[in-house]
C-alpha cells in the first residue's frame, strides 16, 4: 500500500488568494503590524504558525505567547468564515480524484497543510471535500513543514496499521519541492507555480495522474 499525502491550499482548494487576504488582515489587526513582507517565500518556515511567529519577532521584537497565538488563529478563521462561500472552490477534478483514492484499497490518504487546522478544515469542507476520519496534520501541530508532513505520515500509519511501500506528496508551491526533497518523498505538482518533472494543471486527467503514483 502507498500513502498519498495532500497539501491543501492551492493543491486541493483554490484558496491561496483569500487565505493571503485574511492572513494579512489578521497580522494587521491582531499583531498590530501594518507594513511587513507579504512574499511568504521570504520566511524561514512557510506555515501559518511559522510566518506569524517570525513577523511578531521581526517587527515587534516579541515571541508569540500562547494567548496571542490563540487570538491570531481565531481571528484568521473568523475572517475566512466571513467570506462568501463561493470563494472556496476545489481545484478542477480534485474532489473526484481525492475520493477515488480514499475509496481505493491500494492507497492510504492523508492531509498535511501549513495552515492552522481549523482554517484548513473550513476551506476543505466548504469547497466540498469529505475529510472526516482522515489522518490530518497542520501548523497547529508543528511550525516546520517537514514536521507537519511527517506527523501526517505517522497518523496514516497508525490508522492503517501498515508500513507503506512509498510516500507520494501532492503540493503546489516551491517550498513543497524543498520539503519533499528533504524527506525523500515523491512529489506530484499541481498548478503553475512548480517547476518539476511530474506536474499537472489540475485533476481533470485522473488516469494520467494515477499513472504517476
Amino acid at each position: 500500500m502507498k500513502v498519498v499525502i495532500f497539501d491543501v491550499e492551492g493543491t486541493l482548494t483554490q484558496t491561496n488568494a483569500v487565505d493571503s487576504e485574511c492572513f494579512i488582515r489578521t497580522v494587521r489587526e491582531v499583531l498590530g503590524v501594518e507594513h511587513f513582507e507579504a512574499d511568504w517565500s521570504q520566511y524561514q518556515f512557510v506555515t501559518d504558525s511559522g510566518v506569524a511567529q517570525e513577523i511578531s519577532q521581526r517587527y515587534c521584537d516579541r515571541p508569540m505567547s500562547g494567548a496571542l497565538t490563540k487570538a491570531f488563529h481565531e481571528h484568521l478563521v473568523n475572517g475566512l468564515r466571513g467570506q462568501p462561500k463561493s470563494v472556496f472552490q476545489a481545484i478542477p477534478g480534485a474532489i473526484d480524484f481525492f475520493n477515488s483514492l480514499v475509496e481505493s484499497p491500494d492507497y492510504a490518504v492523508a492531509l498535511a497543510t501549513g495552515a492552522h487546522e481549523a482554517s484548513a478544515r473550513y476551506k476543505l469542507e466548504t469547497a466540498g471535500f469529505e475529510i472526516d476520519g482522515l489522518p490530518f496534520a497542520s501548523s497547529s501541530d508543528a511550525v516546520v513543514r517537514e514536521h507537519i508532513m511527517l506527523q501526517a505520515l505517522d497518523r496514516a500509519a497508525r490508522i492503517h496499521q501498515a508500513r507503506f511501500s512509498e510516500v507520494v506528496y501532492f503540493g503546489d508551491a516551491p517550498w513543497d519541492i524543498e520539503a519533499s526533497r528533504n524527506l525523500g518523498w515523491k512529489l506530484i505538482g499541481i498548478g503553475p507555480r512548480l517547476e518539476t518533472d511530474l506536474r499537472f494543471d489540475d485533476y481533470t486527467d485522473p488516469s494520467a495522474i494515477r499513472s504517476c503514483l
